[in-house]
């Protein structure tokens, strides 16, 4: 159980993923052997296999000395690995190459790569090991500097093992060139031979120089065979400093290509790849001599001219190259983390750059690249702390015939009876369909018509395709599914067809054919519209133009000199249009469309939705055509919401990185534009975090997104309600925000940035609380000056001062409160008198993003309280007055009420007394 945890740990210690690595630290070399492969990070030695499983490891540092190891080279001949470092005032170590544990040979006290963290250069050349560096001991008053070394690889060498001594002196090369920079170098084995390429800087000038010598004989000899010259690249622009090279096999001559930079990145074209012919390098550099000679001042020999510039770009960092029978096939590695294959032919014509991998964000390929030394199949990148391990072909991702030649890669062909796109040794006993020698540039599909003497027309139709074997081969040309020739009229012989017919069909408006070319099962169709080619004539103001396009469109021959349409001669490749007529559209006076401006100009590989061009003469533009270096097939994106000056258009994903240009169609294919208008393709945005990461349920809050390439990002959707928010970006700072939506619950919201038509996760969530609560305020004078402090509940919000804003009102007029201090329970804010005392305030609005509150003074609430409290005692005063009033009232009317009713009773009782008494009377 426990080697199972401890193989799972190391598994995504190192995360190895396939064909990948990730390593602990950076890669700082790695070189790789007939069977083994070795990486150097910063702090161990890893011994891997060529399918990158690590078998062995060695630390290179410990608890108290950190070792630079400067120089990493496998020694095949005598099966050891070479390293050397820092450590211990300089040491050499060799090391068993099938077991890096095993330290054969250590010497200590002895510097043979740069002491500083400076490039160099170290191989072996025949018995010895060659060293280019930068002399790092060189003393002020030094004129002469040691730029070249070589030291024995065993003790029966001049001088012992690890030693640069040769007969009479040290075998070294000197220059009085301070600082020099190596960049390359390799060993030709016949002959036997040594190149160094390496960057010289002078007070004058920078410049790229190659050192050659022979690798056979003595020390002495070998340094005395020094041949010297200077590089210079190109022609379109002064490109002073090698970044990284490789030599290209062949038999013949010494063929040897150079990625050069004019050091400015923000140059779409900043770096190039050139090929040189370095196979004969003679005479002498100013300044570079071997030791004892005074020839150091002397300069002889010419200097090397390109033979071909094949690349443009924006960050070369990497280059590698191999060959397959006539084609050159390079591989580039690039600052902006991209691997790209590009295919040349016998003449140094590129094809279309292939791109192998695309890393999402900016890493950059190291200038080290290998191929897999048992089947070249696979080369080995490495990107800061990756090492990947990457196929140099990838036919199977192209599913037709058509896509397979399309790709414009000698690697890939179609293989018939497997029916699929491969290469040509999985492709056996059967016919392997591929692109022919010298047709990069050539159509797939090309037709043409010609004309004999007995008016009969014939159409030709060609593929641009070789075999290996006969495939089955047949060719239909139809006209609204009527076949248009058959029998005698119809030749078909691999890759071509003919089809004859009369010129009476070409009359009126001209002949629709559809023509299917069959090899095997794999079909490529194509719709031609033919027209009869000696009556192809336009009355328009811009007729020679478009009889040319017309012309050349229906397979005819456009004849330059007389501004003439006729039939073709013969059989032979299809004229491009915008070749055979681009000097008639130079010539047509019309009023151009124009690109000013381009809004954004930076996008993702995902692409841009929403694209601002402003321009003039905009009306007739019907879309827009993208074309980069990078991809042969230009795009289209179609043209919405226009006027004369500006149009808006979506920027389409695009598959690489790199810098395209950007062009205006109009009416009749025409492109305008190409030459001032460029966009950028850059890596996806990335989201490492939001910051703050808490806001309110009113939202409004300002979020920051944190990363990289933000300005490339449209909008952010929160989920799960799916809502869209608009970002804003900051170009001066570069900070990007959008502002928190309303929401009624709590809890955390999922956040993804919309970048063209894809989203970017971003880390961490987005969580909500109540909305901050303000219970009151009081008021204090100090000087003119009025400070407002508000009560507040404690909560998470965090809340900053530019997030929170107070209005005063006294009456009718309002007063700004600036925030002085936000605290757990409180803020404070001061109404400033800048013309005489501010009178104090009793009302206060509060607004903090889309959070609003409204708070009267706590000094008025009290007095109106107690006014309250008065009245409601005079009040009650009042009913009590009135209810012991009531109360007396009652008391007395029931007194009053109890008298009368005595008198009643009394003057009742006198009554019938004397009644009585009047009856006493009136009796006898």
């Amino acid at each position: 159980m426990g080697r199972y945890l401890l193989g799972i740990l190391l598994l995504f210690k190192y995360c190895i993923c396939g064909d990948v690595v990730n390593f602990d630290g950076d890669i700082k070399d790695f070189v790789v052997g007939n069977s083994k492969l070795f990486v150097l990070t910063e702090h161990r030695l890893h011994q891997m296999s060529h399918d990158l499983n690590e078998e062995k490891r060695k630390d290179i540092t410990n608890a108290t000395h950190h070792n630079r190891v400067n120089i990493l080279v496998p020694f095949e001949a005598n099966g050891t690995l070479i390293t050397c470092g820092t450590f211990e005032d300089g040491y050499c170590e060799v090391l068993n190459i099938s077991n890096i544990t095993n330290i054969i040979y250590y010497e200590h006290n002895i510097l043979v790569g740069p002491r500083q963290n400076q490039k160099s250069v170290a191989f072996i050349a025949g018995k010895y090991l060659l060293v280019g560096k930068k002399d790092d001991d060189a003393k002020p008053q030094d004129t002469m500097y040691s730029v070249v070394s070589l030291w024995s690889t065993s003790e029966s060498q001049p001088g012992g093992i690890f030693s640069r001594t040769a007969e009479g002196s040290d075998a070294i090369i000197q220059s009085t060139v301070r600082d020099v920079e190596f960049v390359d170098g390799f060993q030709r084995v016949s002959p036997s031979e040594s190149y160094l390429f390496l960057n010289a800087k002078t007070d004058s000038e920078r410049k790229v120089l190659v050192l050659r010598m022979s690798s056979k004989g003595k020390k002495t000899e070998i340094i005395k065979s020094l041949q010297a010259a200077t590089i210079r690249c190109c022609s379109d622009k002064v490109r002073p400093v090698l970044v990284a090279s490789t030599v290209i096999p062949s038999v013949n001559g010494v063929i040897w290509a150079g990625a050069f930079s004019a050091q400015n990145q923000q140059d779409p074209e900043n770096s190039a790849l050139a090929l040189y012919d370095i196979s004969n390098v003679q005479g002498q550099v100013k300044g570079f001599c071997a030791i004892g000679e005074k020839t150091c001042g002397s300069e002889s020999g010419s200097e090397l001219q390109p033979l071909s510039v094949v690349f443009k770009y924006s960050s070369i960092s990497a280059v590698a190259a191999t060959t397959n029978g006539s084609w050159i096939v390079l591989f580039i590695g690039t600052s902006d983390g991209q691997f790209i294959k590009l295919v040349l032919d016998e003449k140094f014509t590129p094809g279309c750059p292939i791109v192998l991998y695309k890393s999402d964000d900016e890493q950059a390929v190291l200038p080290r690249i290998y191929f897999d030394p048992v089947d070249f199949r696979h080369i080995y990148i490495a990107l800061r702390k990756q090492l990947r391990r990457v196929s140099v072909v990838q036919c199977d991702k192209y599913s037709t015939l058509r896509d397979c030649r399309a790709a414009l890669d000698s690697l890939c062909g179609w293989c018939v009876n497997t029916n699929r796109c491969s290469t040509q040794d999985e492709c056996s006993d059967t016919s392997w369909i591929s692109i022919p020698k010298n047709s990069l540039q050539t159509q797939l599909f090309s037709f043409q018509m010609t004309e004999n003497s007995s008016r009969k027309i014939t159409l030709h139709v060609s593929l641009s395709l070789e075999s290996t074997g006969n495939p089955a081969f047949s060719c239909t040309f139809t006209k609204e599914s009527v076949k248009l020739c058959d029998g005698s009229d119809l030749d078909e012989v691999f890759p071509n067809c003919s089809c004859s017919f009369t010129d009476q069909m070409l009359y009126n408006r001209g002949l629709k054919v559809s023509a299917t070319v069959t090899i095997q099962d794999q079909k490529i169709t194509e719709m031609l519209t033919l027209r009869n080619c000696s009556s192809i004539t336009d009355n328009s103001p811009n007729a020679s133009y478009t009889q040319c396009v017309q012309c050349i469109s229906s397979g005819c021959h456009w004849s330059s000199s007389s501004q003439h349409c006729d039939w073709t001669p013969g059989p032979g490749p299809q004229l491009n249009i915008q070749d055979a007529c681009k000097n008639l559209l130079s010539e047509m006076v019309y009023d151009k469309p124009e690109i000013l401006s381009l809004e954004p100009n930076k996008v993702s590989f995902h692409g841009r939705n929403n694209v601002l061009l402003r321009g003039r003469n905009l009306e007739s533009v019907t879309k827009i055509r993208i074309r980069g270096d990078l991809e042969c097939i230009p795009k289209e994106s179609p043209v919405f919401d226009r006027s004369s000056d500006t149009l808006r258009f979506h920027i389409p994903p695009s598959g690489t990185k790199g810098t395209v240009k950007v062009c205006v169609v109009t009416p009749g294919d025409r492109c305008h534009g190409y030459s001032n208008s460029t966009i950028t393709y850059s890596s996806q945005p990335s989201c490492t975090g939001i910051q703050p990461t808490v806001t309110w349920s009113s939202g409004g809050r300002k979020i920051y997104v944190q990363s990289s390439n933000l300005e490339l990002v449209e909008s952010v959707t929160v989920l799960p309600s799916n809502k869209v928010l608009k970002t804003q970006y900051n170009t001066s700072s570069g900070d990007v925000w959008f502002h928190s939506p309303r929401y009624d619950g709590g809890g955390q919201l999922r956040l993804l940035l919309n970048v063209g038509n894809s989203t970017v996760d971003c880390v961490g969530n987005l969580s909500y609380k109540p909305d901050p609560e303000f219970t009151g305020f009081t008021t204090l004078q100090v000087a003119n000056d009025v400070q407002v402090n508000i009560k507040k509940m404690k909560d998470d919000l965090n809340l900053s001062l530019n997030e929170v804003t107070v209005t005063g009102l006294q009456g009718d007029q309002t007063y700004q409160c600036v925030l002085e201090k936000i605290e757990s329970n409180a803020v404070i804010c001061k109404i400033k008198g800048e013309s005489g005392a501010v009178p104090t305030v009793d009302k206060l609005n509060i607004n903090v993003g889309e959070f609003s509150k409204n708070l009267e003074s706590q000094s008025g609430l009290i007095y109106l309280l107690i006014l309250a409290a008065l009245i409601l005692l005079i009040i009650l005063g009042a009913v009590v007055g009135f209810i012991v009033h009531r109360k007396s009232q009652r008391q007395m009317n029931e007194r009053m009420n109890k008298e009368l009713d005595i008198l009643e009773t009394n003057i009742r009782r006198d009554i019938r007394q004397e009644e009585r008494e009047a009856c006493k009377s009136r009796d006898p």
